[in-house]
């Protein structure tokens, strides 16, 4: 893998971790805030629902007080119930608005107003009559049917308390206090009822009043230890212990004190001195710290959810922006070490191949930073250059060797192969015939009356005579033949891939281009020459020897026939030749 390659994977695979590492937190935050955020109006329409109970809890105080009177009951009484009803309607009115999105809860919350406005149709009835038509059963059937709208309302209850709990499982224990409070608030309201009918008679209390007071009372203690438990987690919140402490004075002091000592009166003579409406002004105000115990446990519970949502928008928009700057730093940091760092390296390397590979124009580029990189590359510079020496001087060396190669090769006279050149290349051509049984033909040429031409004109002429049938030889023969001066006036033409008639053809070819030359010297004569030829095709020739032999017998023939002839002779068939002049 390249040294690029491998930085791009691991900064993906680092950036990668990093968004992970970044997203668990944003999303534990986001997490949090959307808890918050549902938490919020799960409390708001809790404390709804609980004022709906309370209400509608108050609302059976002065139906129950009325109910015990004449017709003609005090205004101020009749004011109170209608006070009290007011106090539901609009209290049922507002969570039926706050809880419309959710269709159970509002269905829940509707049936409550028909029932509650049966039960008031019940009482309405009653209370119409004069109190001696007030049939007991008839009065206690509209009591149960009114404390049975309280029981019908349960449920809405619960619902909103397991929807605020499910959104912040952390408010539970405030959440389930809250709840006591508000069961002890009715508690507190029934045991209020069970002397309501005895003091306005003035009678003793009837066995059942005596056991439902000692049964309500054991569940008044229950319920504030209940209370008590729950707060634990907030005791260093003043404020809501004191107002537990206001709960335990005020009502479980006073006011529970006070209907002892009415237990007491009725259980015994049914004296008890006061009228109901004393009786309620003396009890209600200790009974009224139970609410603002609730009300303050929700409002706390209700900051809580506000601080948390606070926090954690904080701390999601902290994240959030930190983890983008976190990220650009980390883009910005991967660019610096590319741009000044690992591209330079890749060049270097890029630049070293090319230097070994003499590839010398290659741009290296100019450092622009005092440092380790631009050291690096000014160092590439200086190597660059003796590089380009050294290169030139091997250049020059291999070309003085290609020199003295061609010169040791060359015949210095006509330029063409010499004889040891001629054997160390035909060799191979016939190594390949041999091995692969393929065509190959050898001719041997020599000039007629060579020595004639020396001994009438000079060597300078032969010399030159040599030169004209070298040049016609080279156009006459492919790039792929051996032409070799052989010596003297005998030059080689080795032709791969050619059979006895085809290099018969060439050889004829190339007398009769001799044949039809005219050479003329330096001295201004005018010379014609000819040549003879003797060509072979190889068979079974056991070396390039016995080749250039059969072809100099053949030469010889031609000679002996007249010269200026072609002569072709098979191996092994020297009696049987070719010949034309």
């Amino acid at each position: 893998m390249s040294l690029n390659r491998l930085f791009w994977l691991i900064s993906i695979l680092l950036m990668l971790l990093f968004l992970v590492l970044t997203g668990r937190i944003v999303s534990s935050e986001w997490s949090v805030y959307e808890r918050s955020t549902k938490s919020m109006p799960a409390i708001k329409n809790l404390q709804l629902a609980l004022l709906v109970e309370e209400k509608l809890a108050a609302e059976r105080g002065p139906g129950h007080s009325l109910l015990m009177q004449e017709a003609d009951a005090a205004a101020s009484e009749l004011a109170g119930l209608e006070q009290a009803r007011s106090a539901s309607d609009q209290a049922l009115a507002a969570l039926r608005h706050a809880v419309q999105a959710v269709p159970s809860l509002a269905a829940q919350a509707a049936a409550t107003e028909l029932a509650l406005a049966a039960a008031r149709k019940e009482i309405d009835l009653l209370l119409s009559l004069p109190k001696r038509q007030r049939h007991m059963a008839a009065v206690d059937a509209a009591l149960e049917t009114m404390a049975g709208v309280d029981s019908g309302f349960a449920p809405v209850i619960a619902t909103l308390s397991d929807i605020a709990v499910r959104s912040d499982a952390q408010l539970s224990d405030g959440l389930e206090a809250a709840l006591l409070a508000s069961s002890l608030r009715n508690i507190a309201g029934r045991i209020g009822a069970v002397f309501t009918a005895p003091v306005i008679v003035q009678r003793p209390l009837t066995s059942q009043e005596i056991h439902a007071f000692l049964k309500l009372s054991g569940q008044v203690e229950q319920l504030y230890s209940g209370i008590e438990l729950q707060l634990r987690p907030y005791r260093d919140r003043p404020a809501l212990q004191g107002a537990l402490d206001e709960v335990r004075d005020r009502y479980l002091g006073a006011s529970l004190g006070f209907l002892d000592e009415l237990f007491a009166n009725g259980r015994s003579s049914g004296n008890y001195d006061l009228s109901g409406r004393e009786m309620v002004i003396r009890y209600m105000p200790g009974m009224a710290a139970i609410p603002q115990l609730r009300d303050l446990v929700l409002a706390e519970m209700l900051q809580q959810a506000k601080d948390k949502n606070r926090r954690a928008a904080f701390f999601l928009l902290a994240a959030a922006g930190l983890g983008l700057i976190a990220l650009a730093i980390f883009i910005l940091l991967a660019q610096v070490i590319r741009q000044r760092v690992l591209r330079p390296i890749l060049d270097a390397t890029n630049l070293f191949v090319s230097l070994t590979g003499e590839r010398f124009d290659t741009a290296i580029p100019i450092p622009r930073h005092d440092d380790e990189i631009g050291a690096m590359m000014r160092a590439i510079h200086v190597l660059k250059a003796h590089s380009l020496a050294k290169v030139g001087l091997e250049k020059q060396r291999e070309e003085m060797i290609a020199q003295l190669q061609t010169l040791s090769d060359t015949d210095f006279l006509t330029g063409l192969l010499n004889r040891r050149a001629f054997f160390a290349q035909g060799e191979q051509q016939f190594g390949i015939a041999q091995r692969y049984r393929r065509q190959l033909t050898l001719i041997l040429m020599d000039v007629d009356h060579f020595k004639a031409v020396n001994d009438r004109h000079g060597h300078h002429a032969g010399d030159q005579v040599l030169r004209v049938v070298a040049d016609l030889c080279r156009r006459h023969h492919r790039k792929v033949d051996l032409l070799a001066r052989y010596g003297g006036e005998e030059f080689l033409l080795m032709l791969p891939e050619i059979d006895m008639s085809q290099g018969f053809a060439v050889a004829e070819k190339l007398r009769g281009a001799i044949d039809a030359c005219h050479i003329l010297l330096d001295d201004g004569a005018m010379l014609n020459v000819t040549a003879s030829f003797g060509v072979v095709a190889f068979e079974s020739d056991e070396d390039l020897e016995s080749l250039i032999r059969r072809a100099d017998q053949a030469l010889y023939q031609a000679k002996h026939s007249g010269r200026n002839t072609v002569v072709a002779t098979p191996k092994g068939k020297q009696d049987e030749t070719i010949a034309f002049a």
